[in-house]
């Protein structure tokens, strides 16, 4: 066995350590294999930092080529068992570890030979049968697991025998998929055993009506200590909104996403109007605020705060964009705005702001921005810290495209 092989056998043993994995990376190098090796150490920080952080910027929009040989390897993983099959993206800080199981007696028959192969901590349940339930939480390997999906197949009772077993050690994340928001399945999640230590938690409800987790954690009296909550998808509405948004379970909360979502200004009133001391990270895309709901959210406590916000595909002119440019917003790093009403006044409003000087991405792909607006942002005074601007999509002359080029060279992003 070489040196390489027994710490690929350690990280086995403990794959929860990132030292081992660095190391690991170093004898990747070591024995001709510099690529692989960049891409588990990438994998390894972009765990720790968040999606604001200027290596995680520099990661997604500049280093494509890191991307690509990603991909890459997708295609030379080894086939799985029958039942199994890597996840969409099946790798975990650089190396394979996130699988889909069809069901839970496909993941037990399959459970050893796996977790002898490889790192694995995330599962996908694509179907959660009542015959399989007893076998599969009685499971020993589910202590490695710490990302659990739960897509359909399953009632209130099955969901909490499941999520009460007591081989879930480090299960932290859980998503239920539309199919499994009926109320009893999510009050059993709420009341399982596992729940109390979830720190990501995401659920995607199609129901009429919606809301059934939304309304679920507001009644909670000790919620678990979320930092990050995926709503999106779930039909909320401000009426629905509102009692979670009060609620105490989000005030741990750190990255929190109401996509797709039928919120209208009412529901951005109702969110500005909470506390949120730790959030950092909004995602609102396609919430249909208006520009109403936008002066409410500028207006927001938590609002200085933020350092990432998705506003795309949410109808937005010229005038939410002034607002947004007027805001008090020194700390904000990340701002979405694409397929949106921007236009070239509001491309001017963002580029002459002097409370957007700490901005790293500024997405306006598809917003409307013309010569005028291009021109803008090419003179810019105050987008000195710019790192990725996406103006996609514009129709934009040659000659402010070379405006552009000039100020912001490859930071700038435009249609080919």
């Amino acid at each position: 066995m070489t040196d390489r092989d027994a710490l690929y056998r350690a990280l086995l043993d403990y794959p929860d350590d990132d030292t081992l994995r660095l190391v690991y990376a170093d004898a990747l190098e070591e024995s001709g294999d510099p690529r692989r090796a960049a891409f588990v150490r990438t994998r390894v920080e972009l765990n720790r930092v968040p999606e604001y952080d200027t290596f995680a910027i520099r990661a997604r929009y500049h280093d494509r080529k890191k991307q690509v040989e990603g991909v890459r390897w997708i295609g030379q993983l080894p086939p799985l068992p029958d039942g199994i099959s890597w996840a969409r993206d099946p790798f975990r800080r650089g190396l394979p570890g996130a699988i889909q199981a069809h069901d839970g007696a496909a993941f037990v028959a399959h459970a050893d030979d796996l977790f002898s192969r490889y790192p694995i901590e995330s599962l996908e349940l694509r179907a959660t049968r009542v015959a399989d339930t007893a076998v599969f939480a009685a499971c020993p390997w589910l202590n490695r697991v710490r990302y659990l999906s739960l897509l359909e197949g399953a009632g209130g009772p099955t969901v909490q025998r499941l999520l009460d077993s007591e081989h879930f050690e480090r299960l932290t994340a859980l998503h239920l998929g539309p199919q499994m928001t009926t109320a009893p399945t999510v009050q059993a999640a709420v009341r399982s055993r596992v729940f109390k230590r979830l720190t990501d938690l995401s659920v995607h409800e199609d129901r009429r009506g919606g809301g059934s987790l939304a309304g679920e954690l507001a009644r909670l009296a000790a919620p678990p200590k979320l930092k990050r909550l995926d709503l999106a998808s779930n039909r909320l509405t401000a009426q629905s909104l509102s009692p979670l948004v009060t609620s105490s379970v989000l005030e741990t909360v750190e990255e929190l996403d109401l996509s797709d979502n039928h919120l209208g200004a009412a529901g951005l009133t109702a969110l500005a109007g909470a506390t949120l001391p730790n959030l950092r990270i909004l995602h609102l895309l396609r919430t249909g605020p208006t520009t109403e709901g936008i002066a409410a959210l500028v207006g927001a406590r938590f609002f200085p705060e933020l350092r990432s916000l998705s506003l795309g595909g949410d109808n937005l002119a010229a005038p939410a964009a002034a607002l947004l440019a007027g805001a008090t917003a020194k700390n904000l790093r990340v701002l979405n705005l694409h397929d949106n009403r921007v236009g070239d006044r509001g491309a001017e409003s963002l580029a002459e702001s002097a409370n957007l000087t700490g901005l790293l991405v500024l997405d306006l792909a598809e917003a409307q921005v013309g010569d005028a607006g291009a021109d803008a942002l090419a003179r810019g005074e105050h987008l000195t810290a710019l790192m990725y601007l996406n103006l996609y999509g514009n129709a934009i002359n040659p000659a402010a495209v070379g405006h552009l080029r000039k100020r912001f060279g490859p930071r700038v992003f435009l249609t080919p």
